[in-house]
């Protein structure tokens, strides 16, 4: 993997498509973003939403005192309606949910401690819970649709993205910053390694699909998904090759594209990955 040292002693990996992915376990460094991932015509919509989401008076993350040595990071990836439902009691382990978890989720099984969200279009109200109506508390980033956080009847608490070169958005001094390269299993880890994770486990963080369909790559275990969301995952994985740097130990289990950061488990191994000792 090719690595960059910056200027501002920032290092960056290169991700297969051409994205730089910052070490964001260097505590002594500014928050920077050398990537240029958001557009011009983007610029007014945000700012407008961080102007409005400001109004609401949400909590800064950075202010809450949070510990989570043991995380698991579910999405709503390739079957994962029966995954969850075969996932066991999990006991000490933090559950943080991303994208539609909540229409889903079964409450009656395993709290969620945490919802990651950063959406800033509308199409980020389709992420709304269903029935049952499950809240778990919110952690949004400042540029989400301001109408979801409206229409979420749980506590919110909101973190700032790593600033861009060409955006940096209104600054509030916030505690800290998060590299989420607008994906919130980006940002789920970010969080997560702020709440001191020593084990953070991905469960169904693909977005694999059966069906050829137009446009779409096939994979190597014959399911299909679109050029996008292979960029998503590189970025996802070189999130998680920060995280071996910094000693963490890393797994996953999803039916999408391999991860070479990350170690993969079976569904039943997940409880065994968070109970196994570290080798040191």
């Amino acid at each position: 993997m090719k690595i960059k040292k910056h200027s501002t002693k920032n290092e960056y990996a290169l991700t297969e498509s051409g994205i730089w992915v910052r070490n964001f376990t260097k505590r002594t460094v500014p928050y920077l973003d050398i990537n240029r991932l958001i557009k011009v015509e983007e610029f007014s919509l945000l700012l407008e939403n961080e102007v409005e989401n400001r109004r609401g008076k949400y909590v800064d993350v950075g202010t809450e005192n949070i510990y989570l040595p043991n995380i698991l990071i579910v999405s709503n990836g390739y079957n994962f309606q029966e995954k969850i439902k075969n996932l066991p009691k999990l006991k000490n382990i933090a559950i943080i949910g991303v994208n539609k978890v909540l229409q889903h989720w079964p409450i009656d099984k395993n709290t969620m401690h945490y919802y990651v969200v950063n959406n800033p279009y509308e199409e980020c109200l389709n992420y709304l819970p269903k029935k049952p109506k499950y809240y778990p508390t919110c952690i949004a980033s400042i540029r989400t649709n301001p109408n979801f956080l409206q229409e979420y009847h749980g506590n919110i608490c909101f973190y700032m993205p790593t600033l861009e070169q060409v955006y940096s958005g209104l600054e509030y001094g916030q505690s800290y910053k998060i590299d989420d390269y607008r994906n919130p299993i980006c940002a789920a880890i970010g969080l997560s390694f702020k709440f001191g994770v020593k084990k953070i486990a991905l469960l169904c963080c693909d977005s694999a699909f059966t069906e050829e369909r137009p446009g779409a790559e096939k994979l190597e275990n014959g399911l299909w998904t679109y050029p996008q969301q292979l960029i998503s995952e590189r970025i996802i994985d070189s999130n998680l090759f920060w995280l071996k740097q910094a000693k963490i130990d890393v797994a996953y289990h999803s039916d999408g594209p391999k991860l070479k950061n990350a170690t993969y488990i079976k569904e039943d191994e997940i409880i065994a990955f968070f109970e196994r000792e570290d080798d040191d």
